[in-house]
């Protein structure tokens, strides 16, 4: 990338030269001399990558006044070594192809020497990929239980949603579990429910009056009725609290194994190609491509979870009608 000598580092203020050694965010686009990105660890403007913010150069504006002579060449990516930030082939100046931004991650983790069960930090956050502010201290610490809001909200879609597919059977199959053996216990109550709803479901309006105003048989269906959705209500509650106690910890497994695995070919002689689609763009060097592929096994998937809910729909319709 290259950007006109007016643009100031937003950490000490002051305009770039010739001579100064310059890393550009991967999120944003903002410029910073490298000392100043080491000593601050993350970009100036980290506070703003939430809500899209793109860096607005000065020089975009008046591109058409300015010579080729007026310009500094600046690092494409930040590479926190120190260390060319251009790919293994020396010739090749192209950027950082846009069809990474995908798999961005906290480029600050890249920069650390800490390892995770002897995994570095920047691997292990190009797993996580999403939310790694918070995953990371906690990997960190290790602790067999702590609290996941999300995952006691979302129950087992949570863990789908973070790729944790086995845990995420599991727990599934569990609250089935206790909603067949709630509604086979409160089998002759539900039918008569089913039935009732059935019978009215033609006649939306007159559905929703009964509702709002019951009659005695309708109050006696629901009472009937009211045990099996109360226990369906506690048993998932307790399973969710479960998932919620462990599902940092569940996710710490995945990560690390999704990492063994991926390590373990390499070591049998694996390596990483280039998709043929962007080898005309620029050449990744192995370390990126294995950058790329992490962040493909693991971040998040809203579809998995969706699959389930579908699934899990189908398996409950299937065993009614049996």
């Amino acid at each position: 990338m290259i950007f006109q000598k007016n643009e100031k580092c937003p950490v000490c203020d002051k305009f770039f030269t010739d001579n100064d050694d310059i890393v550009i965010c991967p999120d944003c686009g903002t410029p910073h001399h490298r000392e100043c990105y080491n000593s601050l660890g993350h970009c100036a403007n980290s506070d703003k990558h939430s809500e899209g913010f793109e860096y607005e150069y000065i020089s975009e504006q008046k591109d058409a006044d300015k010579s080729p002579n007026d310009t500094v060449q600046g690092s494409v990516y930040y590479q926190p070594n120190g260390e060319d930030s251009r790919s293994d082939n020396e010739n090749d100046t192209s950027p950082m192809p846009d069809f990474m931004s995908q798999f961005k991650t906290d480029t600050a983790y890249d920069n650390s020497e800490e390892t995770i069960d002897g995994k570095k930090i920047g691997d292990v956050a190009a797993v996580v990929r999403t939310n790694t502010q918070r995953f990371i201290p906690k990997f960190k610490r290790n602790k067999n239980i702590s609290w996941n809001w999300s995952a006691f909200i979302f129950g087992p879609y949570y863990l789908f949603f973070r790729k944790m597919i086995a845990p995420g059977i599991v727990f599934l199959a569990l609250s089935l579990i206790v909603q067949l053996f709630a509604m086979g216990f409160y089998a002759e109550q539900y039918n008569a429910y089913a039935q009732f709803i059935t019978s009215n479901a033609g006649n939306y309006s007159e559905l929703m009056n009964m509702m709002a105003n019951p009659s005695a048989e309708l109050l006696d269906i629901a009472n009937g009725i009211k045990p099996m959705f109360n226990i369906i209500i506690v048993c998932n509650l307790v399973l969710r609290t479960i998932i919620a106690l462990f599902a940092d910890k569940l996710y710490r497994i995945k990560v690390l194994k999704t990492l063994d695995n991926v390590d373990e070919k390499l070591k049998n002689g694996g390596s990483f190609n280039q998709n043929p689609l962007f080898s005309v763009s620029t050449n990744l060097s192995q370390e990126q491509m294995k950058k790329l592929y992490l962040g493909k096994l693991g971040g998040t998937s809203i579809f998995t979870p969706l699959i389930a809910m579908m699934s899990l729909d189908i398996i409950v319709s299937l065993i009614q009608r049996l």
